[in-house]
């Protein structure tokens, strides 16, 4: 009986993000990287703050290479999160003078987006089977939702407007069973969308726009792709 072939290796890549920050001693040291292991707030904000510097990163590779494969990547996804400090030297060859790693039931809880919400799986087995299809603005708002957590303030204005549009051409937004209050969130939405799409046409840079009026837009649309789960 032949021997079961060995499995192939698994690519992983490890990105170390290095915070320039000095301490006055190793016990300084110690003392925060103990209360990063005891802050989950904290620990969730540091995972944030890498990820924000490694999608910049993606962004440019991306735009410059021309392949809109390359995506950007949540830390909930990671297989291992660890922080930590050291030296210069030791940093810069990937090593550390002491870490601690995320625990996995943390890192799970990275991404507090409602999924269970959407209903993904009898969505996706929805559209596998032919009986549902993904409109045009579904995806766009999803990608808002991607610029806008990537620090891209003005590519999500500018998909957020086509999507909202889309989605007002869709009669979703209109629906009978849609609720008043979303309604009115998303006229809101849009509006807020528009300016700040015209903005950005005018030259506005990311931090020239108001990100967090895109932030409450963005959840209005998404609250309308809730709904349409809901009532599908």
């Amino acid at each position: 009986m032949d021997p079961e072939p060995e499995p192939a290796p698994l690519a992983v890549t490890r990105v170390s993000v290095i915070r320039p920050r000095s301490f006055d001693d190793e016990a300084a040291a110690e003392r925060w990287l103990s209360e990063v292991g005891s802050d989950r707030d904290l620990a969730a904000a540091l995972a944030a703050e890498a990820v924000r510097h490694l999608n910049r990163a993606l962004h440019a590779h991306r735009t410059a290479a021309g392949d809109p494969t390359i995506a950007d990547v949540d830390p909930s996804g990671a297989i291992s999160i660890r922080f930590g400090y050291g030296t210069g030297d030791e940093v810069a060859d990937g090593r550390w003078r002491s870490t601690i790693e995320l625990p996995e039931r943390h890192r799970r809880r990275l991404l507090q987006r409602d999924y269970e919400a959407m209903r993904p799986q009898e969505r996706v087995a929805a559209v596998l089977g032919g009986r549902e299809r993904v409109a045009a603005h579904e995806e766009l708002i999803v990608r808002a939702r991607g610029d806008l957590d990537a620090g891209r303030p003005a590519t999500a204005a500018l998909g957020l407007a086509a999507a909202l549009e889309a989605l007002q051409a869709s009669g979703a937004a209109t629906d009978p069973g849609a609720r008043e209050d979303l309604a009115t969130r998303l006229r809101d939405a849009e509006a807020v969308a528009v300016d700040a799409k015209r903005s950005v046409l005018a030259g506005a840079a990311d931090a020239d726009l108001d990100a967090e009026a895109l932030e409450g837009a963005v959840r209005a649309a998404e609250a309308a792709l809730r709904q349409r789960a809901h009532q599908g």
